[in-house]
């Protein structure tokens, strides 16, 4: 009896082993992290608003990275806007929208050669690099109110078993109504 329950309790035994074997890895830390800046209107172009991604690395290794597209249009990368609360959908009427859509559908093969960023490990002055995002190119931003804009990006945008999601601050941009007064400013001395 004893050695029937040994052959019964054996299998068992090694199906639990290889269960726990079985367990997915764990993902690979981010080796960056992500943070927007500025939201200004543009002192020349009138209605048109933009932001600065900075990307910091905060591995031990060099980052490097192809811009020959633009920041937009990179693999993992993505923009959520919200409209006074509400979720705020690309401006589909728009010309670098269209292009967008049109490079998601055939992507253009890019060699990286371009423009390519490279941050040294720890980030400081070395350590990271800025890429500009005009934000009134993709998003209808001409209504009054209030805008906050994060920005993310995957790890490994090619492997989702691996890749992790970076988000960045939240910048809120306040587009004022039509002949607002601006606000009073210190003169300089």
């Amino acid at each position: 009896m004893k050695r029937l329950a040994s052959y019964l309790l054996a299998p068992m035994l090694v199906m639990q082993t290889a269960v726990i074997c079985a367990q997915t890895p764990e993902k690979p830390k981010p080796g960056f992290t992500l943070t927007i800046s500025g939201g200004n209107e543009d002192s020349y172009y009138k209605g048109m608003y933009g932001i600065a991604v900075i990307e910091t690395n905060i591995s031990n290794a060099a980052i490097r990275e192809g811009g020959c597209l633009p920041l937009a249009f990179r693999a993992g990368f993505s923009i959520s806007v919200a409209y006074n609360g509400v979720p705020l959908e690309m401006d589909e009427t728009k010309p670098t929208v269209l292009n967008l859509r049109k490079h998601q559908k055939h992507p253009v093969p890019c060699n990286g050669s371009m423009f390519s960023h490279e941050a040294q490990p720890g980030g400081g002055p070395q350590g990271a690099f800025e890429d500009d995002l005009p934000l009134s190119t993709l998003y209808d931003m001409s209504k009054p109110g209030t805008y906050e804009v994060t920005v993310s990006k995957e790890t490994f945008p090619h492997d989702p078993t691996k890749s992790v999601t970076v988000k960045s601050n939240t910048i809120t941009i306040v587009v004022p109504e039509p002949g607002a007064a601006e606000p009073n400013r210190p003169l300089r001395q």
